[in-house]
């Protein structure tokens, strides 16, 4: 190549990486559709578990849209079965894989073989299974309805509990199975798939026979495998008949049962939710959801007429959430409630009632009201600043009052945790809200069940309780606080479960709690609550303090008794703990400062605490820290009055002990002044002549170099006393260089000038 070509090749290049060019590479998906790759999982195995079920492998993970749901029908022509069989729901991930999943089918021919392919690729075959589900028991629960009950304990399992979509509200009922479907004590498990669109026959000794249908999202639901299979509409099981269970995909052992007759629901009471649901309460929690498949016609005082259906799976207790299909509810008006197919008892319980209540009560705990609203509260009417007149408020008979402002529970739009003073059990209370009429409730013996208590300090100890044992702090379910909460916010409905129907206690705000301490010297001592402890660090576990100058003394078993709160092991033994160790003290601004320990404590300490600045010019400031303003090792301290002064240093003192301070000092002597120094506080520029050499007798004489020095260099010790190292003054010129810049040069010139004009 001539020079002329590689300069030309090079500027190229060098062309082609300035303007950004590079190498069109396709998608990868384009790429492999050139090259004939096909993108679509495939099947790698089939296993055929049961007549119903079936197990397949894919060579990964299927895509979210190709298993939810709501995409059920085109999911079912993703799978084309030879000799009729489809699938009746969506493949589910099983729990501890990412690519084997459980596939509910039609009931197969046994002996019978079969193909599939999945989206059009290579063709599996196997062969229809004979294998029937083992069922325990049949038994009626209605009188149009009777469940199929079997058991872990004899090897059998719904799919709910080893699935991946279910795992996370599961709880401890969910377990992992391998691909022969046995778990990690190597006990093998039959796999009950979906039981949509699932029947079975039932045949009564007078000669009736019926399909029952399977009611949807019952069969491993209130923690039991008991799915619920119902009569057609207006049919019910005859009392003194004995009826039989038979089916194409279940061996039941126990497969008859005689009907009796069953008293029916009771309706007890009815309350809108928004435009379109309403919520239906029993007179009494049924233990299972007996509501699952049934619907209410609403017939409104204005003449117009509504019909609703159970929200599958909303039961909490003895409440479940009804939706109306084709149409929007009233609030100005009342419906009569008339149950489909006699489910329920005819009832007088109206949706609508004119004369309901202002607002609803409910005391949750012996300190702790909920409170539904007709509407969400105006903000100042919730705000912290605005305590004092909230409390005017709320006009309680008995002594009772709010200790703190009402907090929106999350996920709701009227309903509020209201923190009280501790209520009488079995006491009638009225209330009356900003003059509205009065309320009634009655008094909770309910106390808040602590799990544990610990020493953390010489006068501090904390009061643990944990969402396992069904207790959860408020800042964790309301939605001032959600924002900031994480993954510990979550919602609970007005009986207080959660989503997976857990119920909680609730810790309403621990403002002006105490608890009494009783050692075993006989010491009684008060312990006041520790304000904005009881639940920070992602733990429930609210600090309490002894009075101002008392001690835990080691070695003595105290005990922690309340008349809000039960604690489990109330006691413990004090032992003598090192004061916390301050290492460093750093300004803010003229009213705050950090002060930060050697160590990070990992829970917050400093709540509560105070310092005494002693200053230098004999001055005295009490600082106390901000409340919730620890990270780490370091927390910011407030002066309580007047401000730091930043001509003076502080020395500072921990009050009561809680802490140590060996020469902690906030701020920094300041040096006298030089008198080379300005009046306004800078420095004169100043030379620093070069020591004379024996060179500098002839006319070539060396330059000293000038050093220009700023208000904030330190003066510096002279080097030599020697009359003989002082420069005559004038007799040289110095030498500026060119990095000391343009100042230097100026400064000098100054310098030279001044001498000549004196001299």
């Amino acid at each position: 190549m001539t020079q002329s070509k590689k300069v030309l090749s090079t500027l190229l290049v060098a062309t082609t990486i300035i303007a950004g060019v590079a190498p069109q590479v396709a998608p990868v998906g384009v790429v492999a559709a050139e090259q004939g790759v096909n993108a679509v999982a495939e099947i790698t195995e089939v296993r055929v578990l049961n007549a119903m079920t079936l197990q397949i492998k894919f060579d990964g993970t299927l895509p979210a849209a190709d298993v939810a749901d709501a995409n059920l029908d085109a999911i079912k022509g993703h799978f084309q079965f030879s000799n009729g069989l489809q699938i009746v729901n969506v493949p589910r991930l099983k729990s501890g894989s990412t690519n084997t999943y459980i596939v509910p089918v039609t009931v197969q021919t046994p002996g019978t073989p079969y193909t599939l392919s999945y989206k059009g690729g290579a063709t599996q075959n196997f062969t229809g299974s004979g294998d029937k589900l083992t069922i325990r028991d049949t038994r009626q629960v209605e009188a149009d309805t009777f469940e199929l009950e079997s058991f872990q304990a004899d090897g059998v399992v719904d799919y709910a509990n080893i699935i991946a979509a279910y795992a996370g509200g599961r709880g401890d009922q969910a377990f992992v199975v391998d691909d022969e479907n046995r778990d990690a004590n190597g006990t093998q498990f039959q796999v009950i798939s979906s039981l949509r669109d699932r029947s079975v026959t039932v045949t009564g000794s007078n000669g009736d026979t019926y399909t029952a249908n399977y009611v949807p999202f019952t069969q491993a639901s209130d923690r039991r495998q008991a799915p619920k299979f119902r009569l057609p509409a207006g049919k019910t099981l005859v009392p003194g008949v004995t009826y039989t269970v038979s089916s194409n995909w279940t061996d039941i052992r126990n497969a008859t049962f005689t009907a009796r007759a069953m008293e029916r629901l009771n309706i007890a009471s009815a309350e809108f939710v928004d435009a379109t649901s309403f919520k239906l309460t029993l007179d009494a929690d049924p233990g299972m959801d007996l509501l699952a498949g049934r619907s209410v016609v609403l017939k409104g005082s204005d003449g117009s007429e509504l019909t609703a259906n159970y929200r599958y799976s909303s039961r909490q207790g003895a409440t479940g959430t009804f939706d109306v299909t084709g149409g929007t509810l009233n609030e100005n008006i009342s419906y009569e409630i008339l149950p489909q197919n006699s489910w329920a008892k005819p009832t007088s319980v109206t949706l609508g009632d004119a004369k309901q209540a202002a607002y609803k009560i409910e005391s949750l705990n012996a300190m702790t009201l909920q409170i539904t609203f007709p509407e969400a509260l105006p903000a100042n009417e919730v705000a912290d600043s605005n305590l004092d007149a909230i409390k005017s408020n709320f006009v309680f008979s008995n002594g009772l009052s709010i200790v703190n402002v009402p907090r929106l529970k999350s996920g709701s739009k009227s309903t509020y945790i209201v923190p009280v003073t501790v209520q009488k059990p079995g006491q009638t209370y009225t209330l009356s809200y900003k003059g509205a009429a009065a309320e009634t409730f009655v008094g909770s013996d309910k106390k808040i069940n602590i799990r544990d208590s610990k020493q953390v300090t010489n006068d501090t100890f904390e009061l643990e309780s944990f969402q396992a044992d069904g207790v959860v702090d408020y800042a964790n379910i309301i939605a001032a606080y959600a924002g900031g909460r994480g993954d510990q916010a979550f919602i609970i409905d007005d009986e207080n479960r959660d989503a997976n129907g857990k119920q909680y206690q609730v810790i309403s705000s621990l403002r002006d709690r105490s608890v009494t301490l009783t050692g075993s010297n006989g010491d009684v001592i008060k312990a006041n609550y520790v304000p904005f402890t009881q639940a920070s660090d992602r733990r429930q576990a609210p600090k309490f303090r002894l009075p101002v100058g008392e001690k835990l003394q080691p070695g003595v078993t105290y005990t922690v008794t309340s008349d809000w709160a039960t604690v489990a092991n109330a006691s413990f033994t004090a032992k003598e703990i090192a004061p916390l160790v301050i290492s460093k003290a750093t300004p803010v601004d003229a009213k705050s400062f950090e002060l930060t320990l050697d160590a990070d404590p990992t829970m917050d300490l400093f709540a509560g605490r105070q310092v005494e600045l002693q200053g230098s010019d004999g001055t005295k400031l009490t600082a106390q820290y901000r409340y919730s303003s620890r990270q780490g090792a370091t927390g910011i301290f407030d002066l309580v009055s007047g401000e730091i002064n930043a001509d003076v240093v502080y020395t500072i003192v921990p009050l009561n002990d809680w802490a140590t301070a060996n020469k902690i000092m906030l701020g920094e002597a300041k040096t006298a002044p030089t008198p080379e120094e300005k009046p306004d506080g800078e420095k004169a520029p100043s030379v620093t002549p070069e020591k004379p050499s024996v060179s500098d007798t002839n006319t070539n004489k060396a330059k000293p170099s000038v050093s220009v020095k700023t208000s904030t260099d330190k003066p510096k010790a002279s080097q030599s006393t020697s009359q003989k190292d002082l420069p005559k003054t004038g007799d040289k010129t110095p030498i500026v260089p060119v990095a000391a810049g343009l100042g230097a040069i100026i400064a000098g010139t100054y310098l030279l000038m001044k001498r000549k004009l004196f001299k």
